[in-house]
Parts: structure tokens; C-alpha cells; sequence
């Protein structure tokens, strides 16, 4: 993909990775409709290619708002990249509906309802959409549960509707980012973070590589990509260890 002229929309805009890939892609020359629920009153920089709104994803109204003045800004949307989600860490005691509810709004089904959309706007012509996964979709952690399942259902998701795309140029792009050094942990009430760690910035460059370049999985870790692959009998040690340090902590709350 050519990133210069193009117009894009970014999600998840105002912190971390997505703040880091917004720097990026204004760098290379894009003109960028960028949203996040508080993006105008944290963002600390202006830009003449740069269009900035609050937004709360997490529902069809905002969503058909973002499209619409998305295309009245940039005329053309040519890649919509998902970076908005979030992560609860817990332990989960009790059942609650409006819980699981809010975090599959704003981690699922936004992201859903935006590459079907994309679709359904440009269906006879070429369009690059980037959804924000994690390692997370493939190896589940204890107190994570949740926000797994969340990228779990999006790796599905993506699998499927990749084969009802009927143009080579139409192009689904998934990012497997491991642990980072972002306030998203801290957010989520997390303070362990699982190694391997990297930076948003490294992060956000791997995934304004992969744009580039039309790579439709993106691994910023290469150790996480070939483990994976190559010994998964590691991860079992791995996920022992990593139950063994969430009990522990739980132990140390109470």
C-alpha cells in the first residue's frame, strides 16, 4: 500500500501503540481521521493532515458516524486500521452480563461491524483494513480470560470473511502484538506484564511495515512467531509459570 495521499482511519488513536502509528503515518503523508473516546483532549499535537474525534466504538451509531464523516473529511477511506480495545484483569467469581457485554462492544463487534462495512462501501474497489489482535488470540492467560476470548473470536473472524473477498486487493491484515510497554496494563488493573515485552513504538512500526508491504498476519515478535510455531511444548511450561504468578498475586491482594 502506498501510505502517502492515502486517507485512513485509526481507533484507539490517542495512546500507545495507536498514538505511535498515528505519528508514523502522518510522517509518511497520510491524511488520517483519527478517533479515540478522549483523542481531543489528550492529543498534544495538531496537524494539517490530521483529523482528530472523540469516540466511543462501541456501538452501530458511533460507528456509522465515524464512516460518514470519515468519508466527508478524507473522501475516501483506503485503510481502516482497528486499533481500539481494551483488557480487564480478574478473576473471574462472579457472572456478570453487562461485563462481558461492554468489552465485546468495543472489542468485537466494532471491529466486525467496521470490515463489513468496508465491504459493503468499497466493494468493487481495493481497501486495506488492520485489526489490533494479540498474541493473546492464540495462547489464553489466567486473568485474562476475557480479553482473550475477545481476539480469539476476531482471528476467527477474519479466517472466515478473508474468503468471501473477492478482489486480491481487498486486503485483511492482522497484528499479534505480545506485552507492551503502554498504559494499557495499567488500565486493565494488570501490573505483571508477560514477557517477552516491546515497545508500542516497536509495535507500531512493525504494523506501518506490514501496511506497506500488504503482509496480511504481523508478528512484531518474531520470538513469540517461531515458539509458536516451532515448540509448542514451551508454552505449557510457559502457561504453568504464568498461573503460578496469578495465584501468587491474588494471594498478595487479599
Amino acid at each position: 500500500m502506498r501510505i502517502k495521499d492515502s486517507g485512513i482511519v485509526l481507533t484507539g488513536a490517542s495512546s500507545g501503540i495507536g498514538k505511535d502509528l498515528l505519528k508514523m503515518l502522518l510522517h509518511e503523508g497520510a491524511r488520517v481521521y483519527a478517533v479515540s473516546r478522549e483523542i481531543e483532549d489528550t492529543l498534544t499535537f495538531a496537524h494539517k493532515r490530521l483529523t482528530t474525534k472523540n469516540l466511543d466504538v462501541s456501538s452501530e451509531a458511533s460507528l456509522e458516524l465515524l464512516f460518514q464523516e470519515a468519508e466527508e473529511e478524507l473522501g475516501r477511506i483506503d485503510a481502516f486500521i482497528a486499533n481500539a480495545g481494551f483488557s480487564y484483569h480478574e478473576f473471574l467469581e462472579e457472572a456478570d452480563w453487562q461485563h462481558i457485554v461492554d468489552i465485546y462492544e468495543t472489542n468485537v463487534h466494532s471491529v466486525i461491524y467496521s470490515a463489513i462495512k468496508m465491504r459493503e462501501l468499497y466493494a468493487d474497489s481495493p481497501f486495506h483494513f488492520m485489526a489490533t489482535l494479540s498474541a493473546m488470540s492464540f495462547l489464553s492467560l489466567p486473568g485474562n480470560a476475557l480479553y482473550s476470548s475477545t481476539k480469539a473470536a476476531l482471528r476467527g473472524f477474519f479466517d472466515g470473511f478473508e474468503q468471501e473477498l473477492l478482489r486480491k486487493d481487498q486486503i485483511l491484515q492482522r497484528v499479534y502484538p505480545v506485552a507492551t510497554e503502554t498504559e494499557f496494563f495499567t488500565r486493565s488493573g494488570q501490573i505483571r506484564k508477560p514477557p517477552p515485552v516491546q515497545s508500542g513504538y516497536h509495535v507500531a512500526r512493525r504494523m506501518l511495515a506490514g501496511l506497506k508491504k500488504d503482509r496480511r498476519h504481523i508478528y512484531p515478535s518474531k520470538l513469540f512467531k517461531y515458539t509458536w510455531k516451532f515448540t509448542p511444548f514451551f508454552y505449557r511450561l510457559y502457561l504453568a509459570r504464568e498461573r503460578k504468578f496469578f495465584f501468587e498475586s491474588l494471594t498478595k491482594d487479599t
